[in-house]
């Protein structure tokens, strides 16, 4: 299961992790945990997504949209947003759970991180949990161009964190897979930076951080 905050979070961070694991024979949901529209382009954006995420092989029918409004998770209320996390676990009860690292820059990505930790640190059953990285410092990923044979690094300061790193290698096929699921986001691609970040993340290899104190946690 993977936790999203925005439309392209899940292809930037995992997507080659999901066509991977899709390839393998995998049950794949995906929760889109806002609606994406902070530029009031809601259709636009949930049709990239959709088209995003069955070209990593996952069926519509496994995509779960909670609907809160974009840039706004850490102005919710963490008991809603917990309850609605928690569920969405309860219902699919994954072996392997993804979501954002709670030092991501973006406080949608973080607030998520953190209320996760929570649920899973308290959750009696036990799954694997890795965090992806999206946003972090303005040179984040380095460089910051579309470099599909360069590998991904993780930021220096959060090689000194309390969390363990895997790198997750990604086959030829499986990168150009990310890559055509990434360029399915046209809307964000207009946006010179964000089109840096997005073709930036087309490395050989996607990073996992592994949360240190979560049951199940390699």
């Amino acid at each position: 299961m993977v936790f999203s905050p925005h439309p392209d979070d899940e292809t930037i961070g995992v997507g080659g992790y999901i066509a991977q694991s899709r390839k393998e024979g995998a049950n794949v949901r995906i929760v889109l945990v806002t609606n994406g529209n902070k530029h009031h382009n809601e259709n636009t954006r949930y049709a990239e997504f959709r088209k995003a995420t069955g070209i990593l092989g996952v069926a519509e029918s496994e995509l779960v949209f909670l609907n809160f409004p974009d840039g706004t998770l850490h102005k919710q209320s963490a008991s809603e947003l917990s309850s609605k996390l928690r569920k969405q676990l309860d219902d699919f009860n994954p072996d392997i759970v993804i979501y954002p690292h709670p030092k991501d820059f973006h406080p949608d990505h973080s607030t998520i991180g953190r209320i996760m930790e929570e649920i899973l640190t308290e959750a009696p059953n036990k799954r694997i949990a890795y965090e992806y990285l999206v946003h972090y410092e303005f040179f984040y990923p380095r460089p910051k161009i579309f470099a599909p044979d360069l590998n991904l690094l993780p930021p220096l300061r959060l090689l000194l964190f309390d969390r363990s790193w895997k790198r997750f290698l990604l086959t030829k096929e499986v990168e150009n897979l990310k890559q055509e699921a990434l360029l399915s986001y046209q809307s964000q691609l207009k946006d010179v930076v964000l089109k840096e970040l997005l073709l930036a993340s087309i490395r050989k290899n996607e990073l996992l951080a592994v949360p240190p104190i979560l049951p199940g946690s390699p």
